[in-house]
């Protein structure tokens, strides 16, 4: 293993898409313009296609991979370059689960990351996000992320080809909304990490460009022509109403039957959506995080 793979990493619903489309447009295309139909340049690694692949390195245990125990045994060969099924030097990779053991197998490891890139966006509105996305109420959405076992699929390729079954479908360790964030952001491996927020991703964007910029070219040598220009377009192709303007024109293969994947991408709209009851069970359960990420708690409005 060569240090492989740049990880995305984040909860669900909390910009990961967002940050894929300005790392597409940045490491991918001459002039900095994205659009949906260039989107799969990053994937998914939890995809089932990604599993069905390759298959053979699971042996009879294919049969039991939808228990996270058994799956996870093979993680380390999942994310070996043959598995991947790519021949660069390295590879960015959305992912959802949480940096987590199990049963003495980590999610990953430092041998096969390059580097890590973890969104972290206000909880009391990925539990909204969350909700529209898998067409659950919103308290159900809540306890969701507060439970410490929670799991989620891995992605099937469209809506109208399923793999496996559900009762054998793959899962990812996803954990409450706090145990994730903490899984990686506190890792103390020897590796570059950095770390961005949904609201500065969406509302102070060119500055983050502008740093992401900064963490490639000081961490890793790459070097990027006509900066001022592919910012400039950057900005203006990944601009939220725009994408999602495009989503609603061609569809998005993320998007799910319940919602489309750019829906509001907002901040604060807990304020308007949540009761104060269901504000005060997120913000008692996660107040430490929240507060180290500069989320205000118990704000009147």
């Amino acid at each position: 293993m060569s240090n492989q793979i740049f990880w995305l990493a984040s909860y669900p619903k909390s910009g990961n898409t967002l940050l894929r489309s300005i790392l597409i447009a940045l490491f991918f295309t001459d002039d900095g313009i994205f659009n949906l139909d260039q989107a799969l340049k990053i994937g998914q690694f939890e995809t089932t296609v990604h599993i069905k692949r390759n298959e053979r390195i699971f042996g009879s245990d294919f049969k039991k991979i939808n228990k996270i125990s058994v799956l996870y045994k093979y993680m380390d060969k999942l994310q070996s370059k043959k598995a991947l099924g790519f021949n660069q030097d390295f590879i960015f990779l959305k992912t959802h689960s949480g940096l987590f053991d199990i049963g003495g197998n980590l999610f990953t490891n430092p041998y096969n990351t390059r580097g890590i890139i973890y969104v972290v966006r206000d909880p009391r509105d990925v539990c909204i996000s969350w909700s529209k996305h898998s067409g659950i109420s919103i308290q159900d959405s809540i306890d969701f992320m507060l439970n410490d076992n929670s799991s989620a699929n891995w992605k099937e390729p469209s809506r109208r080809e399923d793999i496996f079954s559900d009762s054998r479908r793959p899962r990812s360790f996803v954990a409450s909304w706090e145990k994730h964030v903490i899984s990686w952001t506190s890792t103390n491996w020897n590796l570059p990490i950095m770390i961005l927020r949904f609201e500065d991703l969406v509302y102070n964007k060119r500055k983050v460009i502008n740093n992401l910029i900064t963490f490639f070219e000081k961490n890793f040598n790459f070097k990027f022509n006509n900066k001022d220009a592919k910012i400039n377009n950057i900005l203006k192709s990944t601009d939220f109403n725009k994408l999602k303007e495009e989503e609603s024109k061609k569809g998005f293969i993320e998007a799910t039957k319940y919602n489309k994947l750019f829906s509001v991408g907002k901040k604060n709209q807990w304020k308007s959506k949540l009761t104060k009851k269901q504000i005060s069970q997120l913000e008692q359960k996660f107040k430490s995080v929240m507060k180290k990420f500069n989320y205000e708690i118990g704000v009147e409005f």
